[in-house]
């Protein structure tokens, strides 16, 4: 039972021996900054690559390539549902030229037919209006307005007569019996006067149900007539322009239209800008796209750099643009390029903290092996 407890307290103290050892502590890689120079990390990236998407939104109708295809400049890679737009073009297009040749004998002949029809019609709703002017409700205006008139003459006497009386003039000299006189008079006055305008308030009266009744079909005629005018008077104007021709502004607009056409329905046929590769192919055929939004990659794979943002304010200071590089892939072990500082970005960036400068570097002798995003160290030479 000892020996077995003297096995177990050794076995505790050699553990807490070992746990009581330091860990070791990984050496970190620094980057090497010198008056010659700097080294830094980076990635292998095409010259010349570009995101394509589409000015406009629709359905993707077809796909012409697919990832890793060799293209050329201008050649299609991705169409767009495009059956209105090419309807909209032909239309352009065909008024574009009906400007152009000028009206055809039928459709001067048609424009003609259209204007006597339109005339034919502004005489009709003519007569109609006529009719109602010198018709019956004509009679019955005419015959109120006279009775109306009459009234007021009427009026018009009496009301002098009363004044004339109740002014003093045309009276007896004496007093007493003037005062007798005038009484007796000026209420017999005053009662025709009375009479007089009620006869007058029922002539207007009259007159304005007579003009209130027939008013609204005068007014419908009228209206009638106006319209048919009007379309007479635009008939005439097509018809001038048939036989003139289109104006030079006319036709350039015309003009204007069939590009805009055009230009929309190329829009929906994507082109590639420049030789290079598909390098990735996010989209498939019936698929809705927006503007802007990437649908494709395009890269030439015949010219490589190497990208890094990993030289800080106190490297970049002894890099220089056309300096000399060598540069090694993780990918490619015991192969050094060669290459050359093309670009140092005149802003920083900040980086973990730190502020840093992104170099560009390309690459003289390209290893056919590279990939894009291959991970790369470059070792910039002083000049």
């Amino acid at each position: 039972m000892k020996k077995l407890i003297g096995i177990i307290l050794l076995a505790l103290l050699t553990g807490c021996a070992q746990s009581a050892k330091p860990a070791a502590t990984p050496t970190a890689t620094a980057k090497k900054t010198s008056a010659s120079g700097s080294s830094a990390q980076g990635y292998v990236t095409p010259v010349q690559r570009a995101d394509l998407s589409f000015r406009t939104s629709g359905r993707v109708a077809q796909v012409l390539i697919k990832e890793g295809d060799q293209v050329k400049s201008g050649q299609p890679l991705i169409k767009l549902q495009d059956a209105e737009l090419e309807a909209a073009l032909m239309q352009a297009q065909a008024d574009l030229k009906s400007l152009q040749n000028g009206a055809r004998p039928q459709e001067i002949a048609a424009a003609q037919a259209n204007l006597d029809v339109a005339q034919n019609q502004l005489d009709l709703a003519q007569t109609d209006l006529s009719r109602l002017q010198t018709g019956a409700l004509a009679v019955q205006l005419a015959s109120a307005q006279a009775e109306a008139a009459q009234a007021a003459a009427v009026l018009k006497v009496a009301q002098d007569s009363y004044d004339f009386l109740t002014t003093g003039r045309g009276i007896a000299a004496d007093e007493v019996s003037a005062k007798r006189i005038l009484g007796y008079q000026e209420e017999i006055k005053r009662i025709q006067l009375a009479a007089t305008r009620s006869a007058y308030e029922a002539a207007l009266k009259r007159l304005a149900q007579v003009r209130s009744s027939g008013g609204l079909d005068l007014q419908a005629a009228q209206a009638q007539v106006d319209i048919a005018k009007g379309r007479r008077d635009a008939a005439q104007a097509q018809l001038a322009l048939l036989k003139v021709g289109a104006t030079a502004e006319q036709i350039d607009a015309a003009k204007a239209r069939v590009a805009q056409a055009q230009a929309a329905l190329d829009e929906a046929t994507l082109l590639a800008p420049f030789d290079g590769v598909i390098a990735e192919l996010p989209i498939n055929p019936g698929e809705m796209v927006a503007p802007g939004v990437r649908v494709a990659s395009l890269a030439d794979l015949t010219k490589w750099q190497v990208e890094t943002d990993d030289l800080s304010e106190v490297d970049v200071v002894n890099v220089q643009s056309g300096a000399e590089v060598s540069v090694t892939v993780d990918a490619l072990p015991g192969v050094t390029l060669k290459g050359q500082v093309t670009s140092i970005t005149p802003r920083s960036a900040v980086k973990r903290g730190d502020v840093t400068y992104t170099v560009k570097v390309a690459l003289a002798n390209p290893d056919p092996r590279l990939k894009w995003g291959m991970t790369a160290f470059v070792d910039i030479h002083g000049k």
